[in-house]
């Protein structure tokens, strides 16, 4: 844990509504979560990322009728992403991984996760910095 939290500094967006109440469970401890009203997901990577290195998402989405449709990172700064596109694959109801993610380069990284929910595609976004 210790570890994720020296490797990335996450700057979340103010609080958005969430999900009714005891519609979701309680993130994973150490688990990042993006909220958006009506829409929350929460992730964990595997290892924890660094320069050059594969790793993956272990990613929930509340409610679990939504559908994870895309994951990706760019550096707007660099207005840049990453070389490779990751492979999605449900992992149950409400979960999915994200294999083949790539961040080449420190910095601050904007994850995109995009869901559709209730027939609308709705985009997560998150800062992370990698160091």
């Amino acid at each position: 844990m210790k570890a994720l939290a020296a490797a990335l500094v996450l700057a979340c967006g103010a609080a958005a509504a969430q999900p009714a109440p005891g519609d979701c469970p309680a993130p994973e401890a150490g688990a990042a979560v993006i909220e958006q009203p009506g829409l929350r997901a929460t992730w964990r990577a595997d290892p924890v990322p660094a320069v050059s290195r594969p790793f993956a998402l272990r990613i929930t989405l509340c409610p679990a009728r939504a559908e994870l449709l895309r994951v990706d990172a760019t550096m707007p700064e660099h207005r840049h992403g990453m070389n490779y596109r990751p492979r999605l694959q449900p992992a149950g109801p409400g979960a999915w991984t994200a294999d083949g993610l790539l961040w080449h380069m420190p910095g601050r990284w904007e994850l995109l996760l995009v869901a559709r929910v209730d027939g609308q595609e709705r985009r997560l976004v998150q800062s992370v910095q990698l160091r």
